[in-house]
């Protein structure tokens, strides 16, 4: 199963836009909360004794929309209010399960396939950067 959430925050965002504007004109849409800037606290978890507590605040955006009656939410972290928009209104059509179903899913598997790409070579630039000691010590 894909995560969803995951490829939406991190796939090509003139991707992602791109295939909403194809889907727009097939939905009755309806933007109930436009995309905002908000605040929220980050919980963790003391290692040593499990006691919770905040590290801090992340700045999100967040946005709210209804297709044909099924409410969408898009959050997202940043001021990415298109972004935000566009995962809402994802949210809101896949709830639906309609017709366009496997097209949002064929599309997120696509973009799944993209952004696990975009990592194994960002991981790999890493790799070519790190210090290997044990071959500095033979000379």
């Amino acid at each position: 199963m894909i995560d969803v959430d995951f490829i939406l925050c991190e796939c090509n965002l003139e991707a992602l836009k791109s295939f909403v504007e194809s889907l727009e004109g097939i939905y009755q849409t309806l933007v109930s909360r436009d995309p905002s800037l908000c605040t929220v606290m980050i919980p963790a978890e003391d290692s040593v004794e499990g006691q919770p507590f905040y590290l801090g605040e992340a700045l999100v955006t967040e946005c709210e929309v209804v297709l044909q009656g099924q409410v969408g939410f898009g959050i997202c972290l940043g001021d990415e209010p298109v972004r935000c928009y566009c995962i809402a209104f994802l949210d809101a059509a896949l709830q639906l399960n309609d017709a366009h179903y496997d097209r949002i899913m064929q599309f997120l598997k696509e973009q799944d396939a993209l952004v696990t790409q975009a990592h194994v070579v960002e991981y790999n630039h890493i790799q070519r950067t790190k210090v290997d000691f044990k071959l500095m010590e033979q000379d």
